[in-house]
């Protein structure tokens, strides 16, 4: 009978050493595709949501009292529509207010954030009507009364905000040359776009913005999924691609006219006119590391306000709420010196 010869101990051992390697080759690869495609499914299903014009939670729009307040305030109010950007020429909604004689006085933007609408700047209008202020708040598209199917970060907004301001021209006699703008949130990207190179624009409050585009979108998909922020690089990656590739057709753009023509820092560093900087220090949706190279892209004379007890704007702990008289004092002493 013959008997195999038995292998050496050092030998045996390599030979079980490289199983197990291999099955952690396997295994390796077989987590990294499953990786991929989990990614890639949950672009797919996460990448409308980028330029949905729905927010996190429902948004309030007390359209009554919004017009009724601003009608007992003011001298003049009255919602009106404008057509929007030719390439996707949806009618748009906007409200406009003034103490009266909106020829002499300058004028106010008021733009909200994602799934937001003009109602919510009540407080705000109602004070920038009191220090003598035209107000003009616009329905972004998609939101509130204004058509739209998606929004795109100031590609096709900033086009929609100069009709806006165009047919307040038209209609109650503004003076087109002489603006303000106060952002909130998601409205920061559009201010930006829309200030950048614009020398109609005198003043810049920009409150709770990001600069960071791809970090904000991965948060935001880990707030809208529920899905851990680390795991999402690949997806965030593929719902930005699908996104713009989505716009672009949709609206028939080329490439390079996409969402990514829309970059903050880029439209930052265009803005000439004095800005204000706002942001809570504890702000859980636009966190503060968001901001990116926004400070150092803006005007050097940008003024910076970091609220440490406070979180985002139009939230319950928005700036506005926990450091009132300091919040309004530097508001009026903001547009009151660079609009008088």
């Amino acid at each position: 009978m013959r008997h195999r010869a038995a292998l050496p101990i050092s030998l045996r051992l390599v030979s079980k050493r490289g199983k197990t390697i291999r099955g952690v080759g396997w295994s390796v690869a077989a987590g990294a595709g499953a990786y991929v495609a989990g990614s890639y499914a949950a672009a797919v299903a996460l990448g409308d949501a980028l330029i949905s014009p729905v927010g996190l939670a429902p948004g309030r729009d007390d359209r009554a009292l919004f017009l009724g307040t601003l009608l007992r305030d003011a001298g003049v109010a009255e919602e009106f529509e404008h057509p929007g950007d030719p390439r996707d020429p949806v009618p748009l909604v906007c409200t406009f207010a003034s103490p009266g004689s909106p020829g002499q006085r300058p004028t106010i933007l008021f733009l909200h954030g994602k799934g937001g609408n003009a109602t919510e700047w009540l407080p705000d209008a109602r004070r920038a009507l009191e220090a003598g202020y035209n107000v003009l708040c616009p329905d972004l598209r998609g939101h509130g009364r204004s058509g739209g199917r998606f929004i795109t970060f100031g590609l096709l907004e900033r086009q929609d905000l100069n009709h806006a301001v165009e047919a307040a021209r038209r209609r109650f006699g503004i003076d087109s040359d002489r603006l303000g703008v106060h952002a909130c949130s998601y409205g920061g990207s559009p201010a930006l776009q829309f200030c950048a190179g614009n020398r109609a624009v005198q003043a810049l409050w920009l409150e709770s913005p990001f600069g960071d585009a791809p970090a904000m979108a991965r948060h935001y998909l880990h707030l809208k999924s529920g899905l851990p922020s680390w795991a999402l690089g690949l997806t965030t990656r593929w719902a930005l691609a699908r996104a713009d590739t989505r716009v672009r057709r949709l609206i028939g753009l080329r490439r390079e006219e996409g969402l990514a023509a829309v970059d903050p820092i880029s439209a930052a560093e265009k803005v000439r006119c004095p800005v204000a900087l706002v942001y809570g220090k504890r702000d859980e949706l636009t966190l503060p590391a968001f901001l990116g190279r926004l400070e150092e892209a803006l005007p050097r004379t940008t003024t910076v306000w970091e609220v440490a007890s406070a979180g985002h704007c139009h939230h319950d702990d928005q700036p506005l709420s926990v450091e009132t008289e300091e919040y309004e004092r530097r508001w009026r002493e903001f547009f009151g010196w660079r609009l008088a």
